[in-house]
């Protein structure tokens, strides 16, 4: 009896034990950045039916998703359900961009506390501007694909193959002083966009500056403007 209790027992653990391992995340991701997206979403069901508490294989599910709010509804899931996985930080980041996106500057904010409460090294801190939703929407900043911009930008999607970024420089409640930012940085020689989207019934007027080939070419352009000239950016995709 207790020799069939012990093969029950390790019957229970052995399968999860396994599941620890889990397939190699990094392999998955390299597809992705190498275009083939579409590979690892065809692998997902299997990933997810093997490995259905795998914050790696969450992960992967958040960054094929192209529904925004659906991608940040796994990468909350990752936060709540494993804070201490590699991953983790990660997600609460792309909810923070998620959330400053939609112009939800209030709850971007809460997320971006969190992520520097609860993940201090985070790789994203370095040079990510404080959230102000008190800034008369005259210096507002968002970090990922600004919705509704003129042309048609979806937040909290993948990176894909090819794809391009610029700058958000702020997002102002008056034209003119979107136009003021705009002469700036044309002053500078660098080329500029404002367009509009639409908060709470009324247009903000978005300043769009430069195109880049990579996140990291972008990312440290914004430094850059965050030294030079203490003009807080965010990366954007086009």
């Amino acid at each position: 009896m207790r020799s069939i209790l012990l093969v029950a027992f390790l019957g229970v653990f052995i399968p999860a034990a396994a599941q620890t391992t889990g397939p190699d995340i990094n392999r998955y991701l390299g597809l992705i950045n190498g275009g083939r997206a579409d590979d690892v979403r065809r692998e997902l069901p299997s990933l997810l039916s093997q490995y259905p508490n795998n914050p790696g294989v969450l992960y992967l599910q958040g960054l094929v998703t192209p529904e925004g709010a659906e991608a940040v509804r796994v990468y909350q899931s990752i936060v709540d359900n494993f804070p201490r996985s590699e991953w983790a930080d990660d997600a609460l980041y792309k909810v923070y961009q998620y959330y400053y996106a939609l112009g939800l500057y209030r709850t971007a904010e809460l997320k971006l506390d969190q992520l520097k409460k609860d993940y201090p090294t985070s790789k994203h801190l370095s040079g990510t501007p404080a959230v102000t939703e008190g800034q008369p929407a005259e210096q507002t900043h968002a970090d990922t694909a600004a919705p509704q911009v003129t042309r048609t930008v979806k937040p909290a999607e993948p990176i894909q193959p090819g794809q391009q970024f610029t700058l958000q420089v702020g997002a102002y409640t008056t034209q003119v002083n979107a136009e003021k930012q705009k002469l700036f940085f044309e002053d500078l020689g660098y080329a500029v966009e404002v367009g509009s989207k639409l908060k709470d019934n009324r247009s903000l007027y978005i300043v769009l500056v430069g195109t880049f080939s990579s996140m990291e070419e972008a990312r440290a352009k914004a430094e850059e403007f965050k030294q030079k000239y203490n003009i807080p950016s965010l990366v954007v995709t086009k």
